[in-house]
């Protein structure tokens, strides 16, 4: 286990505990090695992994001061998705209770909703103390649950990131109580357009409406035509109302909000000015709706 966390109690090392090589698929399919990223993925197939894991007692048992037939862990196998430093959302998907009589390699397996996906997936393995005993050494660990060893792992969903639309299908009636019943909900923070696109912008679609999130993974265009173009709306139409937009726009980088919003105008609106766009809107909304709803089926979908 690599840390840089001093724990209190003495922990498991890594030639100790061997993790084999992990194992992905999506349901159903044969299991393949995990690579950096998982191929053909969608928001209706849910997502196999496998490995196994084997524990020498006997010296686990000499590193921790535990007596080895003593010795009783419990190895939990959790996943989790989001973008950022920890997963938006986890699940445990096992635990296996160990000790000096189990059969060794054991197997760690679990199925992960793809309806609760979104561009990484994340997975972790710990080692568990199952049993307190009485005489420990003082620096053996002694409280139930002491985590002595864990090893992650990460996957890109395909198209996640920089590549594809910033999307998560999550419950609203969990999630955003205040907007049930709304097919999808934009979070993003009006006036922030030098921020990185993928992390400032996102589009919450809600798994509770029946086919939505179907239609969302199936690609159907008229309902991706309606989320991109409803995105595209909020952020234009906020963009040109601002006073130095002409200025705000040009010192926006590449891959910012500002960039995406601009490359968005310069398709619905093409030849004309921020200035002019904003006096589109004013004096004709439904011709400025219209080109922005048109523009969202030429840009592909999400």
């Amino acid at each position: 286990m690599t840390t840089t966390v001093a724990f209190p109690f003495l922990t498991l090392t890594d030639d100790v505990v061997t993790l084999d090589p992990w194992l992905i698929a999506h349901e159903g399919s044969e299991l393949e090695p995990i690579l950096p990223v998982l191929h053909a993925w969608d928001y209706a197939t849910n997502v196999e992994l496998q490995s196994s894991i084997s524990i020498d007692m006997g010296r686990a048992a000499a590193l921790l001061g535990i007596a080895v037939r003593q010795l009783e862990l419990e190895v939990v196998f959790r996943a989790g998705t989001g973008r950022g430093k920890f997963p938006r959302v986890t699940w445990e998907l096992g635990r296996w209770r160990v000790g000096p009589d189990t059969s060794w390699p054991v197997a760690i397996q679990g199925v992960v909703p793809g309806a609760e996906l979104s561009e990484r997936l994340y997975g972790r393995v710990d080692v568990l103390l199952a049993v307190v005993r009485s005489d420990p050494s003082s620096l053996s660990p002694t409280r139930l649950g002491s985590r002595l060893w864990n090893k992650d792992f990460s996957v890109e969903l395909e198209d996640s990131g920089e590549n594809r639309f910033p999307i998560e299908l999550v419950s609203f009636a969990r999630t955003f109580p205040q907007h049930i019943g709304a097919p999808w909900y934009l979070r993003w923070q009006a006036g922030d357009l030098k921020s990185d696109f993928s992390g400032a912008v996102r589009l919450y679609v809600n798994a509770d409406l029946p086919g939505l999130a179907d239609r969302v993974a199936e690609g159907d265009p008229i309902t991706l035509q309606g989320m991109l173009g409803d995105v595209m709306l909020q952020l234009i139409g906020t963009v040109v109302e601002s006073d130095d937009v002409i200025e705000q726009l040009a010192d926006c980088e590449e891959g910012s909000v500002g960039a995406q919003v601009k490359v968005w105008m310069d398709l619905a609106f093409p030849g004309r000015t921020p200035v002019q766009v904003s006096s589109l809107r004013q004096r004709n909304p439904s011709d400025f709706h219209s080109s922005i709803f048109r523009a969202a089926q030429l840009e592909g979908g999400v």
